[in-house]
């Protein structure tokens, strides 16, 4: 993979140089705070600058903090740091770069103002204003649904089903003039009147929205209102320095691209558990249905989102697998690769681990690397310092600025492009969400993508995305979106550095996660985070790249004396000189830090009052550059923090599967038609017993009037057998549904049977295709009639698992499959489950020991029936495999398997796959060892 990083680069720079003193800064200090705090404004701003010493403790200690962020924290507040925007920033020369000291400050009025804000529906009615719907809804049998949000609180609302407030939802699906909307619904006057008090309730109920109500995406809202920044309303500032000239040695960033595929050869991708137990619920609802991504969502009918799932007991052998705790995806390679560095020892001042040093193993499972993502960096003379590598797209960082400077929404605007350029056959979607007022200023970006999916808030753009047409389903691996309309794949973004984890809206929640799908986003490497709570870390350093700086641990009561009082100053730089702390060093988390000298008796003063408020704390090393990169017009140096954007062209993502359509196939069988379809409710450990001492002898019985069956085994909304019976006459159904309850009615009296339920058979045409779903029910009768002969025998596990190793065995010899494919997809099967049960070392021995006792034991004899019925199997196994397309044969292949697993144990399917591809896997790797 060739990565590129982008020639313009943004870089952000605090207010003041790092060598400013505090009286010479004191008046434009003064002024950020007045932005930053009206009310510590009035406690400083009458002070001069020659009385700042005779200030109260607290009061000056709070100054020096102001001030120490106006002089070494580069992230974008008010005014305290600004960014800039250098164009053809790489170049193979040295040239410093020179910014201007003064700010150009964007003023847009504050978020929050928008609740201050009202108009009367019935004015801009009268102004033919544009109307757009509320998009989340959707129709349960006999209600609206739709998403709503009170101070800011979700909740799913509800309406009664109406007809005319359906047509106007369909008809302002994207913005449409009142007008427009009056002639499209053909009302005469009096209909008229009606419809505008219809609207207004509409409006308060918040299923439409006006070109008045707020956009987040898009040209800025108050401006689009004509409302501008005075001086009497409040103000969201974004500072910009213009840069002059100057650029950066592109022989300083020559290592980023090998450090960047190193890292993605050794650093787990991060698991979503939300997102994987997503998809393990909707496969067991869905299975490979692609359905509304808002029924998906609804918490009755769908299967919701984030929520944490109860499992059932398990025993026997099967016990130690399955309610195993959650094992986040291991840095345990790389902990062992710095064991032998990472130790309570005191270190040498200035010890550094390099990188390219480490033992460390690749990664087994290695995910792609996103179009385009952020490396937040500074550059100290010859090294590079990291703060952050990752991201699902660079422009999460840039989006903010791209209301200040055209250039920089041109700039996101390209790698939005470059992006949607590899991925052609999908459409990147923007998420526009607004939920905190007063953190929302972070969300207000320009239009970057091609497309734009607007929650709860009005749309700007040309062609909105709409939630209710949005289609969800899983295919393999993947979820997966589609646009009904557009016939699309979509994948969303989010072009802002929101928090999304803050929110509670699972429908956002859902959408951030899936940017992450299938990408490894998070490439930071800090040793505190992999090896946490050590008194001391070593730098971490790749060629001259510095991954993680130096970093020692303050203990609160090491800066107190015998009796409790703070240390003096000397004492205090004493007991930092004695742990090796560097001549500047910082503390706090993230966008919150605090720089300190060492040797500045204020700086050690405020650092004590730091301790005694936070306790125990990590200082990390800050170097001070002897000639900094970014100066102003005077020279004057400043620690400027670079945002470079990485990237690559490789396509990521692959358009919708095209399917075989086959349109005489019916999907849909309600009751009373050809199939019959029951689900009978039970323990697991009775579904045998229903099987063969129901359902047999009721087959058997009615044998003339059935032209196939099969049952398949579930467990949504309680266990239950499926049981699916086609007719040879469909008016023989009230005669067969009397009849099997007639033979399951004991068992529903005594309880061993809890319900009966007979409902609509919906063939599941997407998993196996609508031109072989018919062989398919044939192969599912062959094989439940053979399951069905092994249960009345009480055939044991490791016999089961010897029938399906015959039947891979079958379709080896049959030469459909290549050996060695076969072979890969047991070793990946096998992988993947072991992954899903989270095994260790001790299970892999105990799999070890069970499949010695599988291969010791006795092979039980076989009925003539069996055989017959194994035979018969086998042969409709291979003649299915032989119809599918090439492309698709491996799914199906494992698909069926699945489905055969399920049919033969009565719980715990997928832990029993498990052991049998494990025990496949085994005996494919002693034939070709035998071989050997």
């Amino acid at each position: 993979m060739k990565l590129t990083i982008q020639p313009n680069v943004i870089f952000r720079t605090p207010k003041f140089s790092y060598q400013s003193e505090l009286v010479d800064c004191w008046e434009e200090l003064k002024l950020a705070i007045l932005i930053s705090s009206a009310s510590f404004y009035e406690t400083i701003k009458d002070v001069k600058a020659s009385e700042l010493k005779d200030l109260p403790p607290k009061v000056y200690f709070t100054i020096w903090k102001y001030f120490n962020r106006a002089k070494f924290r580069s992230t974008p507040y008010g005014t305290f740091a600004g960014f800039s925007l250098l164009k053809d920033a790489i170049k193979p020369f040295e040239s410093r770069i020179v910014i201007e000291e003064s700010q150009k400050v964007r003023e847009l009025i504050d978020w929050p103002y928008k609740n201050d804000i009202q108009f009367p529906l019935a004015d801009l009615l009268q102004k033919n204003c544009l109307l757009f719907s509320n998009s989340s809804y959707y129709l349960t049998p006999n209600s609206i649904r739709y998403i709503a949000c009170t101070d800011g609180v979700f909740e799913l609302a509800e309406l009664d089903q109406n007809d005319f407030v359906q047509q106007i939802l369909a008809a302002c699906l994207k913005p449409v003039r009142l007008n427009d909307l009056v002639k499209q619904l053909n009302l005469d006057h009096a209909e008229i009147k009606n419809l505008f008090g219809l609207l207004q309730d509409m409006h308060d109920l918040q299923l439409i929205f006006t070109n008045y109500d707020p956009n987040i995406i898009g040209e800025d809202y108050f401006e689009r209102l004509g409302l501008t920044a005075s001086a009497e309303l409040p103000k969201y500032l974004i500072a910009q320095r213009t840069v002059l000239s100057g650029c950066i040695n592109e022989r300083s960033l020559q290592a980023i691209p090998g450090l960047i595929n190193m890292l993605h050869n050794i650093i787990p991708a991060k698991d979503h558990d939300a997102l994987g137990q997503f998809q393990v619920k909707f496969k067991k609802k869905f299975e490979d249905q692609e359905v509304p991504l808002l029924l998906a969502l609804d918490p009755e009918m769908g299967v919701g989102y984030d929520e944490l799932e109860q499992s059932g007991q398990n025993s026997d052998f099967i016990t130690r697998f399955t309610n195993k705790p959650s094992k986040k995806a291991g840095n345990e390679n790389i902990k062992e690769a710095l064991k032998t560095y990472l130790t309570e020892q005191k270190f040498e001042k200035d010890k550094t681990i390099y990188l390219n040093k480490l033992a460390l193993e690749p990664n087994q499972k290695q995910t792609s690397l996103p179009n385009s993502f952020s490396m937040v960096m500074s550059v100290h003379d010859d090294l590079i310092f990291v703060e952050q590598i990752g991201g699902v797209t660079s422009n999460a960082l840039s989006g903010r600025f791209t209301m200040a400077d055209e250039d920089v929404a041109h700039y996101a605007k390209n790698i939005a492009a470059v992006e949607q350029q590899a991925n052609p056959d999908v459409l990147f979607f923007d998420v526009a969400y607004m939920v905190e007022a007063n953190v929302d200023n972070v969300n207000r970006r320009k239009l970057i993508y091609g497309h734009q999916l607007s929650i709860l808030n009005f749309d700007t753009s040309a062609s909105p995305l709409a939630l209710n047409d949005i289609q969800i389903s899983v295919r393999g691996s993947e979820i997966i979106l589609r646009s009904k309309q557009l016939n699309k794949r979509l994948v969303p973004r989010m072009a802002s550095a929101y928090n999304y984890i803050r929110s509670d809206l699972s429908i956002f929640r859902l959408l951030c996660d899936l940017q992450h799908q299938g990408l490894q986003t998070s490439l930071s490497f800090p040793l505190d985070a992999i090896i946490p709570d050590l008194d001391y870390y070593p730098r971490l350093q790749y060629q001259n790249i510095v991954l993680s700086s130096n970093k020692w641990k303050i203990k609160k009561e090491a800066l107190l004396g015998a009796d409790q009082k703070m240390l003096s100053i000397a004492e205090c730089r004493s007991y930092l000189n004695n742990l090796g702390i560097s001549a500047y060093f910082k503390a706090g988390m993230s966008d919150q830090t605090l720089c300190f000298g060492l040797q500045n008796d204020n700086d050690l003063n405020a650092f004590q009052q730091y301790v005694l408020k936070q306790g125990n704390t990590y200082v990390e090393e800050m170097i001070m550059p002897y000639n900094s990169i970014v100066v102003d017009e005077a020279a004057k140096p400043y620690l400027g923090q670079f945002v470079l954007s990485i990237g690559h062209s490789e396509q990521i993502y692959r358009g919708l599967a095209q399917t075989s359509a086959n349109t005489d196939v019916t999907r849909v069988f309600l009751p009373g038609k050809e199939w019959l379809y029951f689900e009978i409710y039970c323990h697991q450990q009775r579904s045998d017993q229903i099987l063969t001492e129901v359902i047999a002898p009721f087959l058997s019985r009615y044998g003339k009037k059935i032209k196939s069956w099969f049952f398949i085994r579930y467990n949504e909304n309680g266990n239950h057998i499926r049981f699916r019976v086609q007719l040879n006459n469909p008016e023989d159904g009230q005669l067969m549904i009397s009849n099997l309850m007639d033979d399951l009615e004991l068992f529903l009296n005594s309880g061993l049977v809890s319900d009966v339920l007979i409902k609509t058979y919906k063939r599941e045409l997407e998993r196996y295709g609508s031109n072989m779903i018919e062989d398919v029910e044939r192969h599912f009768a062959i094989d439940s009639e053979f399951v069905l002969s092994l249960l009345e025998t009480q055939t044991d596990d490791f016999n089961k698992y010897r029938k399906c190793s015959l039947l891979v065995s079958e379709i080896v010899e049959s030469n459909i499959l290549d050996k060695l494919v076969i072979g890969k997809i047991v070793r990946l099967m096998s992988d993947n489950f072991n992954e899903e049960h989270r095994l260790d070392a001790t299970d892999f021995k105990q799999l070890n020991v069970h499949y010695q006792d599988f291969r010791k034991a006795e092979w039980t004899a076989s009925t003539a029936e069996q055989e017959q019925r194994f035979s018969m199997l086998s042969s409709s196994f291979l003649s299915i495999l032989q119809q599918c397309a090439a492309e698709n044969i491996l799914k199906l292949l494992t698909d069926l398997i699945h489905m055969h697993v399920n049919r033969l144990f009565s719980k715990d399917q997928r832990t029993h796959e498990m052991v049998m591809y494990y025990f496949l896997l085994k005996d494919i790797q002693r034939q070709n060892a035998t071989k050997n």
